[in-house]
């Protein structure tokens, strides 16, 4: 039997050899040229490239501690926004529940004050001035049927659109009351009508001397009261404010019911808050007699408070 022929590829060994050789030199190679590869294929020197990476470092730094800053900001921006919703929806209930108090008020009937019983009623004066009570020793100031010796007084003065009928009458009683005003008396005229809205002279509201010239001038405000009368009539909104400037006496002209409040409630609230310090005389203007409900609060108002009632029906 012949035996088998063997070839041996000498062909593939040598390239083997080709090709390691050829690394190893491509490997020397680049060990021999590597320092001179940094300064190849730039201009721009090592320590320009350092310090450039260097300010790219605090930029980025920089842009870090910014961001930082901006997360901080929106941070708080939301929990500004939470707290403000927070309120909101607080204010929403608060609001609802003062809808619904002001609903349960609105229902709420108010009853009105007892009448007076018929079995003693109170009497009604005659349309006619009465005398002053006092005019014996003692008594400096006496007109319109009313005497006191206080110094400084208030003169309120009703200016509601039914005064329009009596715009004489009011006149006459100022001038009454003015002409008698004595050098070291001090006083203040106090208009008021609906609102409340007040006229006073002086304007400032406040007590001043009743010098001639301050004389002369409330009457010229006098004369002109009654282009401005009209609405209704919160006398006790007036007299709060008259007692606030604590004179010494009150003269209140009038010719209706308050509607500030009932009668009776006004007398008892005047009366407490003033503790007995200023006497309050009261004026009834026009057809009193015919106004029971006006008299008997214009009377109770006085006899309270160390005062006289008097009325001007002419």
């Amino acid at each position: 039997m012949r035996s088998r022929r063997r070839n041996i590829s000498v062909f593939s060994i040598s390239a083997l050899d080709l090709f390691a050789a050829a690394l190893g030199a491509f490997i020397l190679i680049v060990l021999v040229l590597f320092p001179y590869y940094r300064l190849g294929g730039t201009d721009v020197s090592f320590e320009e490239l350092e310090e450039m990476v260097e300010k790219r470092r605090l930029v980025a730094s920089s842009t870090q501690t910014e961001m930082s800053q901006i997360r901080a900001l929106r941070s708080e921006i939301r929990l500004l926004d939470k707290q403000y919703k927070s309120t909101a929806e607080n204010m929403s209930v608060i609001e609802d529940k003062l809808q619904e108090v002001l609903k349960q008020t609105s229902e709420v009937d108010i009853p009105e004050p007892p009448p007076i019983p018929e079995a003693s009623p109170t009497p009604v004066p005659e349309p006619t001035v009465q005398p002053p009570r006092s005019t014996g020793k003692g008594v400096e100031f006496s007109i319109l049927g009313i005497a006191t010796n206080k110094k400084n007084i208030a003169i309120v003065v009703d200016m509601s659109g039914s005064m329009e009928d009596h715009t004489s009458k009011v006149e006459q009683a100022l001038e009454e009351i003015l002409s008698r005003m004595q050098p070291d008396n001090r006083f203040v005229i106090l208009g008021y009508r609906g609102g409340p809205t007040y006229d006073s002279f002086p304007r400032s509201g406040q007590m001043q001397q009743a010098s001639p010239a301050n004389i002369q001038q409330a009457r010229t405000f006098v004369r002109g009261m009654s282009d401005r009368f009209g609405g209704g009539t919160p006398t006790q909104s007036a007299m709060v404010r008259a007692l606030n400037l604590k004179p010494q006496a009150i003269i209140l002209i009038s010719d209706g019911s308050p509607d500030d409040g009932s009668p009776q409630s006004i007398i008892t609230n005047i009366t407490r808050r003033n503790r007995g310090r200023a006497e309050i005389h009261t004026v009834a203007i026009g057809d009193y007699t015919s106004d029971k409900r006006l008299t008997l609060f214009l009377q109770g108002l006085a006899n309270n408070n160390r005062g006289d009632f008097v009325g001007r029906a002419r």
